[in-house]
C-alpha cells in the first residue's frame, strides 16, 4: 500500500508540476505579449511626438527663425547679442524633458545644435557689430549662406529624421 500511495504521489507531483510549467509559459507569453501591446500603444506615440517636438526644435533655433522671433528692429546690437543665447536656451529648457525618448546619440548632436548656434551667432553679432543698427548686423548675418549652425541644424535634423525612420 505504501508503494502504491507514493506512486500516486509521485504521479500527481509530476501532474502539478507539468502544470505549473505549462501555467508558467503561458503566463510569461501573455505578459510579453502584453509588454509589447503597451509599447506600441503608449511609448510609440510619446517618442513620436519627442521627435516632432525636438525637429521644431531644431526649426526654431534656426537664424532666420530665431531672429524674427526677437523683433530685432526694437533692440539695439547689444540687447540683440543679448537675447540670442537666453533665447536658444530657454527654447532647449522647454524640450529637455524630451530626451528620455531619444536615443542619447541624437540627444546629444542635438544640444551641440543649440551650443553651435548660439556660440555662432554670436560670433556673428559681434563680427558684425559696426554696422550700428541691429537691423543691417541681423541682415548682414542671414545673408551667410555658409552659416555653421545652419550646416549643424541641418545636419541633425537629416540625424533624427534618419533615427525614427527605424521605427517604420
Amino acid at each position: 500500500m505504501t508503494s502504491e500511495f507514493l506512486g500516486f504521489v509521485g504521479v500527481a507531483v509530476l501532474i502539478v508540476g507539468v502544470f505549473f510549467l505549462l501555467y508558467n509559459y503561458f503566463l510569461n507569453r501573455h505578459f510579453d505579449f502584453a509588454k509589447v501591446k503597451s509599447q506600441q500603444e503608449i511609448a510609440f506615440p510619446l517618442r513620436l511626438q519627442a521627435y516632432e517636438r525636438l525637429a521644431l526644435f531644431l526649426e526654431r533655433i534656426k537664424p532666420e527663425n530665431i531672429f524674427t522671433r526677437l523683433n530685432y528692429n526694437d533692440l539695439t546690437v547689444e540687447d540683440l547679442q543679448g537675447a540670442v543665447i537666453p533665447e536658444i536656451k530657454k527654447e532647449l529648457n522647454h524640450n529637455i524633458a524630451q530626451q528620455i525618448y531619444i536615443e542619447p546619440a541624437i540627444w546629444d548632436k542635438i544640444v551641440m545644435a543649440a551650443n553651435t548656434t548660439a556660440s555662432d551667432l554670436n560670433q556673428q553679432i559681434l563680427a558684425h557689430k559696426n554696422l550700428g543698427n541691429s537691423r543691417d548686423v541681423v541682415l548682414q548675418i542671414l545673408k551667410n549662406q555658409e552659416l555653421l549652425c545652419s550646416q549643424t541644424i541641418n545636419s541633425v535634423l537629416g540625424d533624427l529624421k534618419a533615427d525614427i525612420q527605424k521605427y517604420f
